[in-house]
């Protein structure tokens, strides 16, 4: 089902109808709850510099403590409705630091948790699969700004709006985050499976560069060196990248855990979707993996309304000069982008960062 720009918005009309009158005084109560961290602002001199080339943070941007996670400032409306989050047994959570092959990983998921359901497929992977801390990725208020007025209804800037659109999946529910594990509910592996991939951190970001390029909402134009520079220093959001990965490696035993690598799933696809399909208590023939493994390949992954964003792109809130929202789909793509002095930056900063992890990140040998 290809949305045409009013078809999506007509698509959000009514999900707002259908969500948002039931959810959204209760979510908005929880908001006020007391969280186990603390959000600290950016001192106002870097504050400044990042609202200087990430136009699109309008609230500048905290900092979790104690493991340091980088939001914007707008974080701090949702912190306690995340750590809150009710989860339920038959759930399954995709997490990812970003550009880590999510989206790829969310359709493999959904389908092996809806049997294949290929027609059901064809709805928008963002209702199917919904990010439940889209709210604070995108401001708001950025709509407002004479360049984006009007690109989407009203109703879907209401405080919890996307949160809402996870609360009331169907059960069982399939849900995104890219948040690390101590920002989520403490609860959430102890009652539910959670699937969580990891990237070589060199490609994540060259890909994060083109994403952050490819949403005019974030306001960022500058070139990849300026982007290589806030990836090091911490300052782009989800990060620290090490931080988020370690939280997942040091759980790595929980049986309600499965770690998978972005370059083992380009190795051998077929092997990772049984994989999964196990970890799920699910099981293909020969026939259905052949058919999930092509509806999974990279082309038609570009190719699919209902995973390549195009939505956005006809509604002009997506560049898709950057490579689209599936773009390359590539390992080791990074190597075009990275001159003799990041390289040699970069892996310094891999080796030491990089400490205690396994042999499964085949990047970190």
């Amino acid at each position: 089902m290809k949305l045409k720009p009013r078809g999506y918005v007509l698509y959000f009309e009514t999900l707002y109808i259908r969500f948002c009158s039931e959810y959204l005084p209760h979510e908005c109560a929880k908001m006020s709850q007391d969280i186990p961290f603390s959000i600290e602002p950016l001192p106002e001199d870097e504050n400044d510099r990042i609202k200087r080339d990430f136009h699109g943070y309008l609230s500048g941007a905290v900092r979790v403590q104690p493991k340091g996670y980088f939001f914007q400032g707008i974080y701090k409306d949702y912190a306690s409705s995340y750590i809150n989050f009710e989860v339920h047994p038959t759930d399954v959570f995709v997490a990812t630091y970003p550009k880590s092959g999510t989206t790829w990983t969310q359709e493999m998921v959904w389908l092996l948790v809806h049997n294949l359901d290929y027609e059901g497929a064809k709805v928008i992977l963002d209702e199917r699969f919904p990010f439940i801390e889209a709210d604070h990725v995108l401001d708001p208020k950025v709509f407002q700004l004479p360049e984006f007025r009007g690109k989407i209804p009203t109703e879907c800037l209401e405080p919890g709006f996307w949160l809402s659109l996870a609360v009331k999946l169907p059960h069982p529910r399939t849900i995104k985050t890219h948040m690390p594990f101590s920002l989520l509910p403490p609860t959430l592996l102890d009652t539910c499976k959670v699937i969580y991939v990891a990237r070589d951190p060199r490609d994540v970001v060259v890909s994060y560069y083109h994403h952050h390029r490819m949403w005019p909402t974030h306001g960022f134009d500058g070139d990849f060196k300026t982007f290589f520079r806030y990836f090091l220093k911490e300052q782009v959001m989800w990060s620290p990248f090490w931080e988020h990965l370690h939280e997942a490696w040091e759980l790595q035993h929980h049986h309600n855990l499965l770690i998978l690598t972005y370059e083992d799933m380009k190795k051998d696809l077929p092997a990772a979707i049984t994989r999964v399909a196990k970890f799920l208590g699910k099981s293909l023939n020969k026939e259905q993996l052949v058919g999930l493994t092509k509806h999974l390949h990279i082309d038609s992954m570009k190719k699919n309304p209902a995973t390549n964003a195009q939505a956005e792109a006809d509604l002009g809130i997506m560049d898709t000069k950057e490579g689209g929202f599936v773009r390359e789909g590539a390992s080791g793509g990074w190597s075009k982008y990275f001159d003799d002095k990041m390289v040699k930056q970069f892996e310094e900063w891999m080796v030491k960062e990089g400490k205690g992890l396994g042999h499964e990140f085949k990047w970190l040998q």
